[in-house]
């Protein structure tokens, strides 16, 4: 049996945000789903908290206003590496630009880039192989 993780999930999109929040519920490798449509709210949240209220994935969209995936990714970097090293980022994006891809392959804080809409056999097999669930 799969461990339960936190998740969660960047996307100004609220229709995308909704869609991945129904497609976890029915992975059923969630015990609690957060949901924001700013990156910089999401830094916020994991700012303000301690260790035991980060999530255990998140899950990023790229382009987004006022601070998109990229930017997110670099301000992550500065948080202390036990936390980081806690959490880990799936990009779920629409963009079809090669250059997104390799920067998020270059990334150390990325698993991987998966395509919208998301696919839900190919972020269990990430998240299995990755020991996360």
């Amino acid at each position: 049996m799969s461990k339960l993780i936190s998740i969660m999930i960047i996307d100004d999109n609220k229709f995308d945000l909704f869609i991945h929040n129904e497609f976890i519920k029915q992975m059923n490798i969630s015990h609690s789903i957060l949901q924001y449509t700013f990156a910089t709210e999401a830094l916020l949240y994991l700012k303000n908290n301690d260790l035991d209220k980060w999530p255990n994935l998140i899950l990023l969209d790229i382009y987004m206003p006022i601070m998109n995936g990229f930017d997110f990714l670099k301000n992550y970097a500065e948080f202390p590496l036990s936390h980081r090293e806690r959490c880990k980022i799936v990009i779920v994006s629409s963009s079809l630009d090669p250059g997104d891809k390799v920067q998020s392959k270059e990334n150390p804080h990325v698993l991987e880039l998966i395509e919208k809409p998301m696919n839900t056999d190919r972020l269990k097999k990430i998240l299995k192989e990755n020991k996360i669930i």
